[in-house]
């Protein structure tokens, strides 16, 4: 699955975190690891619960127009899942010691999972996330360094090209995205049956013209056309693995699209509770909406990026 899927490019990354020895910031000891579990609990939230309302300490994240989803993960180790699968009959005919702990996977020091869905600039990812990372930093770099202040190579990073540099380093390939958008079937075409039909086909059948020419026994057409034929199956798997490996099309669901329709929703709602009851025609009223919140201005009036309701005309927002 690649990176950019469904118009939505989708960063993925493992950070390794120096876990060495105690550090001290603003008055706290503590162990790095310790430092960023910190600064991510203390990073506001988006406005979109009551309680975040409440405290109404906007999300950095919520200044950047291409930002979908931010997600951060502490991995110290690996979970331990139990010991391996066995046949007990098996195990006892071997003596094996069921109290003998099995090797165990384990990591060399704490990763920060970072999990990040983006609106690239170019629809085809060009530049991509480079340009993002760039446009971040200049956003919010007193949160970013809070919370990688502890990663390996961070203390190089020294503005937006070093932050870039610093986490494509670390980024691994996204092979599931997840991407919420999509609410009918996507315009996907199927691979042509007979296409899929034709190689193997034309494998097994392609000896036989040898045959009808006395180049060969049948038994030597058949095996031939046997093996070409397992040869065409391949080639129609490849031609499958291809065709899967190829991103979703876009769903003209960037965040200023999103944004908008949740406006729309709203404002909609609100003029249709309105307007029940009213024996007077619409028409004109419904003039005067599509003037006043303009459906195809992505630039306003929309909602703002990180809260969960647009206020009413007129409400305290």
């Amino acid at each position: 699955m690649p990176n950019i899927d469904g118009g939505h490019y989708f960063f993925t990354g493992l950070v390794p975190v120096c876990n060495a020895g105690i550090v001290q910031h603003e008055g706290m000891k503590s162990s790095p690891i310790h430092m960023m579990r910190e600064a991510l609990e203390t990073l506001p939230t988006a406005l979109q619960s009551p309680a975040s309302e409440k405290i109404g300490i906007q999300s950095p994240f919520a200044g950047s127009l291409r930002t979908h989803f931010a997600r951060f993960v502490v991995l110290d180790q690996p979970f331990y899942n139990g010991r391996d699968h066995a046949d007990a009959i098996v195990s006892a005919i071997k003596g094996t010691d069921l109290l003998k702990a099995e090797p165990a996977d384990s990591l060399a020091c704490p990763y920060l999972l970072v999990m990040l869905d983006f609106d690239p600039v170019d629809p085809d990812g060009k530049g991509e996330p480079r340009a993002y990372f760039e446009e971040l930093w200049g956003i919010m770099p007193e949160a970013l360094t809070a919370i990688f202040a502890y990663a390996y190579g961070f203390s190089q990073v020294k503005g937006p090209e070093g932050f870039a540099d610093f986490m494509l380093g670390y980024q691994i390939e996204t092979t599931m995205p997840f991407n919420d958008y999509w609410v009918g079937k996507p315009p996907l075409t199927s691979m042509s049956k007979w296409t899929l039909l034709a190689f193997p086909a034309i494998g097994f059948l392609l000896p036989w013209l040898g045959l009808v020419w006395k180049a060969w026994p049948w038994w030597g057409a058949l095996l031939i056309g046997l093996v070409l034929a397992i040869v065409g199956l391949f080639i129609d798997y490849r031609l499958i693995m291809a065709r899967g490996q190829k991103s979703f099309p876009s769903s003209d669901a960037g965040l200023r699209q999103v944004l908008k329709a949740l406006y729309l929703q709203q404002a909609f709602t609100r003029f249709a509770i309105a307007r029940q009851g009213d024996a007077k025609p619409s028409g004109a009223a419904f003039r005067d909406f599509l003037l006043a919140h303009r459906p195809h201005d992505l630039d306003g009036p929309t909602q703002k990026p990180g809260v969960i309701r647009s206020p009413a005309p007129g409400a305290v927002p």
